[in-house]
């Protein structure tokens, strides 16, 4: 399946589409008194939480203006490709279809040549021309930076939205954050640690699997809407930390990369690799989604398309990388002052779609998403569902 691989341009711009892109038992006798009580069997082992049911993919529809031939050009984005196609950009796995015969037969090239076709009535596109199939040697070229203005007709991924999200932002369990080591003094005796600072740690594990930790504050608590209870922190990132010794039950760490003021009490975390691949293939949910947005970012009560939202539905409800979801509005509670004897006088509206938002990083009970389009202000208590 295809996705999208990026430069790191101000817009998703592309050297190459990537392809890559869920009872009771007979009753018996009561035994004499003289004999042995049976012991009673060993309760069995709590069973895991399965994920949703899978979901049955909707029909493809093809656009009636989808080109029977088109030429990759440098600067496409696979959201952008799909949409000349499909009237569903996240059915882009549908109707793809790798050639085995080529180099890199999940990869799509510019100057790559897509062709439309049908088998057995079923729609698929494919390379069928170009510098790989007509054997001429393909460059790929390295990643690189490239301000372009925003063209309007096409539907564009803005990599610089997502890429502080894809880095260092994450969310952090209630058990991680309260057994996380910190920060409880510096030699120099300060309040405020810099770039160079010698700290002192408390927390850290007797054998840790490694000398650099990310540094991170605890930030916005994550709620359920549906029970309430806490079920992450939102924390932010501040620099990273080396450990230089490790005696006893106080550290010393060296800070190192500082974003923001690091005080005592900062948190230490285990070091995040950053993420150098910023490909995304846009694709329906394989399972039933039933989440709703729990938290903005960098907005105070409502966002609109590329910003980002927070999901409580993450990888232990089945969710992926790319997973498009759809957006509504929950349906008002009206009396209908009308409503014919015997029927009820209170009313719910139907939910309205307000958007589309496709997931880019994915925690265990937590996804980020970007809002791809929207129609209506986006906002907390919003439903994510399947599109």
């Amino acid at each position: 399946m295809p996705a999208l691989r990026t430069r790191s341009h101000a817009i998703v711009s592309a050297s190459a589409v990537i392809v890559t892109l869920l009872v009771g038992g007979c009753a018996s006798q009561r035994p004499p008194a003289a004999q042995t009580p049976v012991t009673p069997a060993p309760p069995a082992a709590a069973k895991a939480t399965p994920l949703p049911a899978p979901v049955k993919p909707a029909p493809v529809e093809i656009k009636p203006t989808a080109p029977t031939r088109y030429v990759v050009r440098k600067g496409d984005t696979l959201w952008g490709i799909a949409e000349h196609y499909l009237y569903s950009p996240w059915n882009w796995p549908e109707i793809w279809y790798a050639n085995p015969q080529i180099k890199d037969p999940h990869w799509i090239y510019p100057g790559d040549v897509l062709t439309l076709y049908y088998v057995n009535g079923k729609p698929r596109v494919s390379v069928t021309g170009g510098p790989r199939v007509n054997g001429l040697k393909t460059v790929v070229l390295k990643p690189g930076i490239q301000y372009e203005k925003l063209p309007t007709s096409e539907q564009r991924i803005p990599i610089q939205t997502i890429r502080p999200f894809l880095i260092h932002a994450r969310v952090a369990s209630v058990e991680e954050m309260k057994n996380a080591p910190h920060i409880v003094g510096s030699s120099s005796g300060q309040l405020i640690f810099g770039n160079g600072a010698h700290v002192y740690v408390r927390g850290l594990p007797a054998h840790p699997k490694s000398a650099v930790y990310d540094l991170y504050r605890p930030g916005k608590v994550l709620r359920s809407p549906k029970t309430g209870k806490i079920i992450a922190h939102q924390v932010t990132y501040l620099g990273d930390i080396r450990i230089i010794r490790d005696q006893g039950p106080i550290a010393t760490g060296v800070i190192e990369h500082v974003t923001e003021a690091i005080h005592a009490g900062d948190r230490l975390l285990p070091h995040s690799k950053q993420a150098s691949n910023y490909t995304f293939m846009p694709q329906a949910p394989r399972v039933k989604v039933d989440g709703q947005v729990i938290s903005l970012f960098n907005a105070l009560s409502m966002v609109a398309q590329y910003q980002v939202i927070v999901l409580d539905v993450g990888s232990r409800q089945g969710v992926r990388k790319g997973d498009v979801v759809a957006l509504e509005k929950k349906g008002r509670v009206i009396d209908d002052k009308y409503a014919s004897p015997g029927e009820s006088h209170s009313v719910k509206l139907p939910d309205s779609r307000s958007g589309t938002a496709m997931v880019f990083r994915v925690f265990h009970n937590i996804s980020y998403a970007l809002v791809m389009s929207s129609t209506r202000p986006i906002e907390i208590g919003d439903i994510a569902t399947n599109p």
